[in-house]
């Protein structure tokens, strides 16, 4: 049996170290966090590499390399550097890692407009509540954009890069004030 399990994990390693894809990032950071969810939802295989976002030797210099602005997330799949979590999103959409998108028609507009909400209203208006201000700004926004949840998922019966880059924000604010009023997006 130990044996077994031995080979299977090393099999896992090879296939894991076989990947082209390098996924650069902070598993603490919301931003690299929908990144990441969108290469978990996608089924991408890729490695993992963290970086600290702040500490006495900061940034390595390979890291800084990749990305003169020093964020991350930075993903890089072949000759192909992608240094922000918007642009990676867009990689993984157009199929760019060799997986397909989901989404039909009216479901990629839709995907858009919530990831410009997300982006737009939610992320920089869930900060200020977080920080002490704008709380009842944030319960508003929350309780219209529960409205525009399509489905088990915001824009319908599958996920999509909306959820991805949805889920670390919403999470936070749920952890943080509760969805009460907002049925919709409680349940997703």
């Amino acid at each position: 049996y130990r044996m077994k399990l031995l080979s299977m994990l090393q099999a896992i390693s090879l296939v894991s170290a076989m990947s082209s894809t390098k996924f650069v990032t902070n598993k603490m950071c919301p931003y690299a966090q929908k990144a990441w969810i969108a290469l978990e939802v996608s089924g991408a295989d890729y490695n993992m590499e963290e970086v600290s976002l702040y500490g006495a030797g900061g940034k390595p210099k390979w890291f800084l390399k990749l990305n003169p602005a020093g964020t991350v997330p930075v993903l890089v799949n072949k000759d192909d550097v992608v240094p922000d979590s918007e642009l990676i999103l867009d990689y993984i959409e157009k199929g760019s890692l060799g997986i397909g998108n989901n989404l039909k028609g009216d479901e990629v507009k839709l995907s858009n407009a919530w990831r410009r909400t997300i982006k737009e209203r939610v992320a920089p208006i869930g900060k200020r509540a977080v920080l002490g201000g704008g709380r009842y700004e944030l319960v508003e926004l929350l309780k219209e954009i529960d409205n525009d949840v399509k489905g088990p998922f915001l824009c319908g019966e599958t996920a999509c890069v909306a959820d991805c880059a949805a889920f670390p924000f919403i999470w936070r604010i749920n952890d943080e004030f509760g969805l009460d009023e907002c049925p919709k997006l409680q349940n997703w």
